[in-house]
């Protein structure tokens, strides 16, 4: 679309503009992709990254409550184990002690009867410590107090299990008085059945403890805090909240784009380099062709055609080559279709046909059975010139028109009626006409019929296809039959091995053409190999 942009017509520079337009929307989404993307994988690997910091914080809460719980289980469960009668002895009073002092959570065991704590870990209660009514009472009977009174403490909340007649307490506080090297975080315990706060920072949202659900864990950020769930897997009813400020991610993120960005920005120049390069080589080629052309920078180079009966070389295709001012030559696939798209494929032609007939005039008339293929493309078809240009060359070189084989691809033959009337006026002329790639394209039998075409030329992939468990290894077979029957001479291309030459051969292919013979040569190379 771009190259066919520089015909000049009005219709071609709105294309060219539209091209432009897309190659300019298409740089600046090289330019700012990558880095854009290197911001929003900066960010997310920040967040995934602090995401994991504050669950691994809210665990860490909630195993510290799981190990209090479990210390008050197993401190209750060695005073039942050890009660004989008399619940306050002096031998339970010093069990009680030893608890308190070997349990890293677990600081007061004692004995109750109703709503009374009768002795613990501190001594004997005269009267009795008053408890109150618990808060809840777990299945199996245990009542849990949230403010357990201490007689030694009265501002440190304490939290209490009691059960069979015993009691143990921990500080509230000691599941959440973690040490983390941040400023600013918040850790809570709760119910989650209910979602009350049990224990932590005045600051923590109630709702916090709604996130979790019937999960595990839940991590998210609100109101300016990174925030970490957790249910307890040990114990049923706890959970835990820890929550970092946001600030966190920020420099988090800003650590990730010092990583990423400098990636992110080279993989943008890079990438909008070569969007400008290539925009650049399409936009200006058409116009390299027109300078290449005045400059004399195409050349041919000839690929023997052999007869398999003889091996002796019978014929060459013209194949057109393109050296560049900085010496790169370039292959025909690079340029050919530009310069159809750009109308410039006529001009081509005719430097293409002007090259042959210097290079090869002398052979065409010294050698009568010697013939040269010159490829056409569409635009050749339809241009009345080109038949002219040929017979000029014939005529120049001293040579019989039908030494000249002009080229064509089956894909040049959708507009079939204007194509006959082409070939049949190059025949008229004396000038043979082969088929190129037939029945890789749109071409059918009744094509070859009615355009009469002198030579048919089998397409490599046929030819691979050769004593091979391919598929199309048996096409080979009908093309060679097919020609037969419309008498019609036969060349392959893309001979490679001797069993190919020699199966062809076998099949009463007459010539062919490929590297078992020789590759694309210069002139000189080439007379001096037909010589």
């Amino acid at each position: 679309e771009i190259s066919a942009c520089l015909v000049g017509s009005e219709m071609c520079i709105r294309d060219r503009s539209r091209a432009l337009k897309f190659i300019i929307v298409v740089a600046f989404m090289t330019a700012i992709g990558p880095v854009l993307a290197a911001i929003y994988l900066a960010r997310e690997q920040g967040l995934a990254t602090e995401f994991e910091r504050v669950t691994s914080y809210a665990q860490s809460v909630a195993d510290r409550s799981d190990r209090a719980v479990d210390q008050m289980v197993a401190a209750i469960d060695a005073l039942v184990a050890a009660n004989n009668d008399d619940p306050c002895s002096d031998t339970m009073l010093t069990q009680m002690r030893q608890l308190g002092i070997s349990m890293e959570f677990m600081k007061v065991a004692g004995a109750v009867s109703g709503e009374r704590m009768l002795c613990s870990t501190l001594g004997s209660h005269e009267e009795g410590l008053a408890l109150g009514p618990p808060d809840s009472v777990t299945p199996n009977g245990t009542q849990l107090r949230l403010n357990a009174p201490v007689p030694f403490s009265s501002e440190t909340p304490y939290i209490s299990l009691e059960r069979d007649g015993f009691i143990a307490m921990a500080h509230r506080n000691q599941a959440v008085d973690l040490m983390v090297n941040q400023e600013g975080v918040l850790f809570a315990t709760f119910d989650p059945t209910t979602g009350n706060i049990r224990t932590g920072s005045s600051e923590v949202r109630p709702r916090w403890a709604n996130a979790v659900d019937n999960a595990t864990e839940a991590a998210f950020v609100d109101e300016g805090y990174i925030v970490g769930v957790v249910r307890s897997g040990q114990v049923n009813v706890t959970g835990a909240i820890a929550a970092v400020p946001a600030r966190y991610l920020d420099e988090r993120i800003l650590t990730f784009i010092w990583v990423l960005l400098p990636i992110g920005v080279v993989t943008a120049i890079v990438l909008t380099s070569s969007v400008i390069y290539f925009a650049r080589l399409q936009v200006s080629l058409p116009t390299q062709i027109r300078q290449g052309l005045r400059r004399n920078e195409f050349y041919l180079e000839y690929q023997p055609v052999v007869d398999l009966n003889s091996g002796n070389w019978v014929g060459a295709e013209a194949l057109v080559r393109w050296r560049r001012r900085d010496g790169r030559v370039m292959q025909p696939d690079e340029f050919i279709p530009v310069a159809e798209h750009s109308g410039l494929i006529g001009l081509l032609t005719e430097r293409v046909i002007e090259v042959a007939g210097k290079d090869m005039g002398t052979t065409l008339r010294d050698a009568p059975d010697f013939f040269l293929t010159i490829n056409l493309s569409a635009r050749d078809l339809q241009s009345g010139g080109t038949l002219e240009k040929l017979m000029v060359m014939a005529r120049d070189s001293g040579a019989r028109p039908g030494q000249i084989v002009a080229e064509l691809t089956e894909r040049m033959l959708v507009d079939a009626s204007a194509a006959k009337s082409v070939i049949k006026a190059m025949r008229e002329q004396g000038l043979r006409v082969a088929i190129d790639d037939f029945g890789t394209g749109y071409c059918s039998l009744s094509y070859l019929e009615t355009m009469q075409f002198d030579c048919l030329k089998i397409d490599r992939l046929f030819v691979e296809a050769i004593d091979t468990e391919a598929a199309t290894n048996r096409v080979v077979l009908h093309i060679i039959n097919m020609a037969r029957t419309l008498d019609m001479k036969l060349i392959a291309e893309g001979v490679e091995t001797e069993a190919q030459a020699n199966y062809l051969k076998s099949q009463g292919v007459e010539f062919a053409q490929g590297w078992l013979f020789s590759r694309a040569i210069a002139p000189d190379e080439f007379l001096k190999g037909l010589a």
